[in-house]
């Protein structure tokens, strides 16, 4: 075929698209500044024992997996909710989903904007977008900053009992933890200041990372509290990251002080915050987390490190629109899970003799001291019989008797090993059957 008879066929064919049908999608805006008319929700339904069986739930579909066989009414050992979404959040995802393309996300402003203008609101903290990095969660965020601060096989200070993920992200920082013991006194439990500035006094400790709300004990430390450890840092010269995830649920008569509330040179110059909507507004399986600090240096030397800035687009909709939407939400949860602790206090103290619990200032789980019941049940020399620890015979004792499952407490360090911890955020009436059960199996010891 000659030159000129290709153009002529290429003539032809430019001018036979122009009468082919092409179907044009209407384009849809995402983000929430597009996206104003939501539908109102004023109450929302509780009490509603909502089925999470067979959802691939870790909070309940493993324990058929660890205890095959066993009917379990009630799982109540991993920290998620088991209320519905806030239905804004539903709503605003279900319109995401409706876009049949799920290409590479150009992160909106707009999220950096209501992360921002949540923490100006809710704790009275100014921050910038150069003081703020996405995560792909807290504990992924608190990795880069260990590895960008601590080097390799350094130590990193955190109390005992303490969160059990935390030791195994210290390790995947390739650092090592290094617990200081809490002081349980009355009831409370109450930072070890001597053991803190011994710990943070080592050449080889370059960070102390504090859990604000603390979990599992719930402290939530004083505005005295974080001065004197910010002190210490400053002295030491170690960096002060706080994991303040659990904020957002706060016993009604508790308080939660911000590290970044303190007016302090050394909070500013040595602090990076820890934050995220997974805990607050019951979204763990997108995966989204942010950290900041005042110092735009101590940032960078994140971002350096190696730290990844991502965030995926479910993620993204749902945090922003639970930062922008759902607070009424999040407040009927939090003041209902409040009752819920009560509850779980006094009925405790009245009615299970065998078991010893105070109420958390913070966070929705009651770390729960079954010493007393272990020991009458000689749970130690059973199992070391079985080749395990006594919380997990104790663990299987309980679901075995009550069907009732909750976390074992030697998996939180020194310090956990006569304790379960149950999570309260769930239907008072499961809660009420939860506790029925657990009191009828001690009757039977």
């Amino acid at each position: 075929m000659t030159k000129d008879k290709i153009n002529k066929s290429r003539r032809r064919l430019i001018q036979s698209a122009g009468t082919l049908p092409i179907a044009v999608s209407t384009p849809i805006a995402f983000g929430d500044d597009h996206q104003k008319n939501y539908k109102k929700h004023d109450a929302f339904s509780l009490d509603e024992i909502y089925p999470r069986w067979k959802t691939n739930s870790a909070k309940w579909d493993l324990q058929t997996k660890r205890f095959p066989g066993q009917k379990i009414h009630a799982a109540m050992g991993i920290a998620d909710l088991d209320f519905r979404t806030a239905p804004v959040i539903t709503e605003a995802i279900t319109r995401r989903v409706l876009h049949e393309n799920w290409g590479y996300i150009l992160t909106p402003d707009s999220y950096y904007e209501s992360i921002i203008n949540w923490i100006k609101k809710r704790y009275g903290e100014e921050i910038s977008r150069d003081q703020l990095l996405l995560a792909t969660g807290v504990l992924p965020a608190i990795q880069s900053a260990i590895r960008a601060f601590c080097p390799k096989n350094s130590k990193v200070v955190l109390n005992s009992p303490g969160y059990s993920e935390l030791y195994i992200n210290i390790r995947k920082a390739h650092c090592v933890p290094d617990e200081s013991p809490l002081i349980k006194k009355d009831g409370r439990y109450h930072l070890d200041f001597d053991d803190l500035s011994k710990r943070l006094g080592k050449d080889d400790v370059h960070a102390f990372l504090l859990v604000n709300p603390h979990n599992p004990t719930g402290n939530c430390w004083s505005k005295n509290d974080l001065e004197k450890v910010a002190d210490v840092c400053e002295q030491k010269n170690v960096m002060l990251f706080s994991d303040e995830i659990h904020c957002d649920f706060i016993a009604e008569d508790s308080a939660f002080t911000p590290v970044y509330s303190l007016d302090s040179e050394a909070v500013k110059r040595k602090a990076v915050v820890f934050k995220s909507t997974t805990k607050s507004f019951n979204l763990s399986a997108f995966k989204t987390g942010y950290l900041y600090a005042h110092d735009t240096d101590v940032i960078s030397k994140i971002r350096e490190a190696g730290h990844v800035e991502f965030a995926n687009t479910l993620g993204v909709i749902a945090s922003e629109v639970a930062y922008n939407h759902a607070e009424k939400w999040l407040n009927q949860v939090s003041s209902y899970i409040n009752e819920n602790m009560i509850l779980v206090e006094e009925y405790i103290n009245k009615e299970i003799p065998l078991i010893k619990f105070n109420r958390p200032e913070g966070t929705y789980l009651a770390w729960i001291d079954f010493k007393t019941w272990m020991d009458a049940i000689d749970a130690k020399s059973n199992a070391e019989k079985r080749g395990e620890n006594k919380g997990d015979y104790m663990e299987r004792h309980l679901v075995q008797k009550s069907g009732i499952q909750l976390g074992r407490g030697y998996r939180f360090g020194a310090g956990g090993e006569n304790y379960l911890r149950m999570n309260v955020g769930t239907s008072r009436v499961l809660l009420k059957e939860a506790l029925e059960r657990i009191k009828l199996a001690a009757k039977k010891i």
